[in-house]
């Protein structure tokens, strides 16, 4: 026998006639939600502006791709936007990330540096005067910039999507705007609750699991925020139905090669951001500069946003 609780449920889940959401619906619409920029143009017009509440953007990519890159890049730009950050990854520790943001602060910082932000990360930028004052500088001018909005987060391996949650709503009680980056979505379980549905979580079908996390992150940004994740490219299927818009990192097609010899000393190289599936407006592909030493991408049809 049903209970009175049991039927409350069951009656809130009914459908509803057009009719009885017209109004609520409109005034929706006519509350213009803030966009948070992702420092590329042609990707905020797809995205009517930018990241917003309930939107999930995934970015694929073989490995060495730049995926990686890209969504720090975004997380970078969402905080020069004045949103507050999460950047979680499963195989990025602190240092690494510095040492990304770092080299990209010298890049612009320092035209006449070509150093790798492997260098920096390792510690051999550091055995340079030169280098060891323009690193230093450099880590303080991200600070500077995004250092009280960008949070870093570091997941353990087939973390329930449970950690980034509460980590979320930490953040949703402190400000207006939230972005969360995921790097590597493959590395998390759906949350469903308690250790042992994590377990079970581990264990279970490859396909299922992503799936659910997918889907689960886009729960998540319908609860206040917008999400970024990336995958590979072979997993990239089962994340796409849970997403407002689609991304695939790709190589460009040989041509004319604008880099200059530092960029090309920085490992620079044309790339191409497929949008393949977007809810929002339409599909297209922005061509790109990959500045992989510096961690740098340049819209090539049109400058990216600072």
């Amino acid at each position: 026998m049903a209970t009175a609780s049991s039927d409350k449920v069951k009656a809130q889940r009914l459908p509803v006639a057009l009719t009885s959401m017209q109004v609520d619906i409109t005034t929706r619409m006519g509350a213009l939600a803030p966009a948070t920029p992702t420092g590329f143009a042609a990707l905020d017009r797809m995205l009517a502006g930018g990241l917003r509440t309930g939107t999930l953007l995934s970015i694929a990519g073989a490995p060495g791709a730049g995926k990686t890159a890209l969504a720090l890049l975004i997380a970078y730009m969402a905080a020069r936007a004045r949103a507050a950050v999460i950047f979680t990854s499963a195989v990025l520790d602190e240092t690494d990330i510095m040492a990304r943001l770092a080299a990209r602060a010298m890049y612009r910082e320092y035209p006449e540096a070509d150093t790798h932000f492997g260098a920096i990360w390792s510690g051999e930028a550091w055995q340079d005067d030169f280098t060891r004052q323009a690193v230093g500088t450099s880590v303080n001018v991200a600070v500077r910039k995004v250092g009280n909005l960008l949070h870093l987060f570091r997941s353990r391996a087939l973390d329930s999507t449970a950690e980034i949650t509460t980590a979320t709503a930490y953040l949703l009680g402190r400000y207006e705007r939230v972005v969360v980056v995921v790097d590597g979505i493959e590395a998390f379980t759906a949350a469903a609750g308690g250790d042992v549905i994590r377990a079970a979580g581990i264990n279970a079908d490859y396909s299922n699991r992503l799936s659910q996390v997918a889907h689960e992150f886009k729960q998540l940004s319908d609860g206040g925020c917008a999400v970024v994740v990336t995958s590979e490219l072979h997993t990239h299927p089962l994340v796409v139905p849970a997403t407002t818009l689609s991304c695939e990192l790709a190589e460009s097609a040989p041509g004319n090669d604008p880099s200059s010899p530092r960029d090309q000393a920085l490992g620079a190289r044309q790339v191409v951001l497929n949008v393949t599936k977007n809810r929002v407006g339409r599909t297209e592909s922005i061509p790109l500069r990959f500045i992989a030493g510096s961690s740098v991408f340049e819209q090539l049809s049109e400058a990216p946003t600072e």
